[in-house]
């Protein structure tokens, strides 16, 4: 073989792979801070209690750019059994590139998430790390009965982070007038008033009182 195409060939397996390299340098489009796919990661994750409300603050970062978040998932959790779901979707389909931003939940009929006072916060400035990659997220929803919330975040190319909050709500709804009845696979919430608790609490009183007379007279008590 000539010396000039044995030259050619070997030019060629060195042009290739950086060819690749910037192609694929390129494909990250909007990337925040310049680098090949990474997965999303969470800078915080924070559970507060608002009266009867519960709101999940996460602090997303994805270092193709937080434009890069596809959709993050809230699964709430009771010892295994999925009690709801909720999601943050930034896109319809990891095909489109218009933003719907929206809040949504699985089952709907729950009405757990209280949509309007869920919140999403992403900077349009680049000047640092931060703005190009982080993006913050509030989910809202009514306390109801879970024992842990597993969080999974997605970026368009289908890479995904997760984390899992240990959180049991069971004292919490009891000290609410609520008791837990075991039906099937799944217990069943029935909420009881504060005045059928005191109607109650009068007749095991009255028992009690009745109960004493009747051993006092028995006994040959005044």
């Amino acid at each position: 073989m000539n010396k000039k195409y044995l030259i050619l060939v070997f030019s060629s397996f060195l042009v290739l792979p950086i060819c690749f390299s910037i192609s694929a340098y390129a494909g990250s489009g909007s990337a925040g801070v310049g680098v090949l796919n990474v997965p999303p990661s969470y800078m915080n994750v924070t559970l507060e209690q608002h009266y009867s409300n519960l709101r999940l603050y996460l602090n997303v970062s994805d270092y193709n750019s937080w434009e890069d978040i596809y959709e993050v998932k809230v699964i709430l959790k009771y010892y295994g059994l999925t009690m709801g779901t909720f999601y943050f979707n930034q896109y319809e389909d990891i095909t489109k590139y218009d933003k719907i931003n929206e809040f949504s939940e699985t089952p709907s009929k729950n009405n757990l998430l209280h949509e309007d006072f869920c919140s999403f916060y992403s900077s349009s400035k680049k000047e640092s790390i931060v703005n190009k990659c982080n993006m913050e997220i509030r989910f809202v929803f009514s306390t109801t009965w879970f024992t842990d919330i597993k969080v999974i975040t997605s970026d368009r190319a289908g890479a995904t982070a997760e984390t899992t909050i240990n959180y049991n709500t069971e004292d919490l709804m009891r000290s609410s007038n609520m008791i837990m009845i075991p039906w099937f696979d799944r217990p069943i919430p029935v909420q009881i008033s504060s005045i059928f608790l005191n109607i109650i609490a009068i007749i095991a009183s009255i028992i009690v009182v009745i109960q004493i007379i009747r051993k006092r007279k028995l006994f040959g008590g005044d």
